[in-house]
């Protein structure tokens, strides 16, 4: 008899432990989540913001897991729990307003992208986050985004312990809805099966991610534009106008390109277009050159290219591209 109340002590106490283990891990991190959402709400209080929205969070490659969203969730509740005087926009709201708009917040956010949402969803403020693993640990980075501009006007990061469902989740792709398919507009960047491969679509256009080399401070831009239906002009405004090419760093600092290269037509000046006759399936190089690049970026978070044909204008945006330092 004893011996049978000592096997139910101990399987009392392992049962007690797993519990307290449990708890201790779930406590961690929303223990962390809430102390980033207050540090979070104070700079939205002090900087005067008074709607926000909180979008997926994604990895370092713009992707978004399940725990990209689980996160964004918590820290919806987290900061619409904070009381700061500012409004928290209903992430179930704001995805059927996405949705309604076709508009996609999937990977790094440009200012186009911000801004339209912004004025759709009457926010001032995005919140983003990246989710980066570390060994035990997720590094959890979160920004506050003008909705005006796509600059960072706050920012605040922490660790979150790796346990199994965090882990699980973090392995987890997205569950589209309906149709089986994400809404994410046709110049969104993809990646193929090869993970050197970035890819986008725009217009019946290919666009495909070469190289970025940086030179000092230089970064040359190279992409393989490929027609996919009958034979059609090209043209890529020059940077002085307003519809022309960019790069956004992962600073968050956009640059004109100071020349361009569309197949054998090259122009180094501000007003200037190039244009090309781009024959189906044959793939054209259009290179891009920016100077006094000074911000000592790691990737390009976009690399906007504008385009126009007599359908009318367009873009095509690839993100997330690695720089070769020569």
């Amino acid at each position: 008899m004893d011996n049978k109340k000592r096997q139910m002590r101990s399987k009392v106490f392992s049962y007690v432990v797993v519990f307290l283990i449990f708890s201790a891990s779930c406590f961690a991190y929303e223990k962390e989540i809430k102390n980033m959402s207050l540090a979070l709400a104070e700079n939205i209080a002090k900087s005067g913001r008074k709607t926000i929205a909180v979008v997926d969070f994604n990895d370092l490659q713009g992707n978004v897991t399940e725990l990209g969203r689980f996160f964004a969730e918590e820290f919806s509740v987290a900061l619409a729990s904070a009381s700061k005087g500012f409004e928290v926009v209903d992430r179930t709201n704001l995805k059927s307003i996405l949705v309604e708009h076709k508009l996609s917040t999937t990977g790094i956010i440009d200012p186009q992208t911000a801004r339209k949402l912004g004025q759709i969803a009457g926010v001032d403020s995005l919140i983003t986050g990246t989710i980066t693993p570390f060994g035990d640990t997720i590094r959890l980075s979160t920004k506050i985004l003008d909705t005006n501009t796509a600059k960072v006007v706050g920012a605040t990061s922490g660790d979150i312990a790796k346990t199994k469902a965090i882990e699980e989740l973090l392995t987890k792709e997205i569950e589209m809805g309906g149709s089986g398919r994400d809404n994410t507009p046709s110049h969104s960047t993809q990646r193929s099966n090869s993970k050197s491969t970035i890819k986008a679509e725009a217009n019946n256009f290919t666009f495909e991610f070469k190289k970025c080399i940086m030179s000092g401070t230089k970064i040359v831009c190279e992409a393989l534009i490929t027609n996919n239906e009958k034979d059609r002009k090209m043209y890529i405004r020059g940077a002085g106008r307003s519809f022309s090419p960019r790069i956004i760093d992962n600073n968050g600092y956009e640059y004109k390109p100071a020349t361009m290269t569309l197949g054998s037509s090259f122009s180094e000046a501000l007003y200037t277009d190039v244009e090309s006759v781009l024959v189906t399936g044959i793939p054209t190089v259009a290179r891009f050159t920016f100077n006094d690049v000074s911000t000592q970026p790691r990737f390009i978070a976009l690399l906007d290219i504008p385009f126009s044909t007599d359908e009318g204008d367009f873009r095509g945006q690839l993100r997330n591209l690695p720089i070769t330092e020569k």
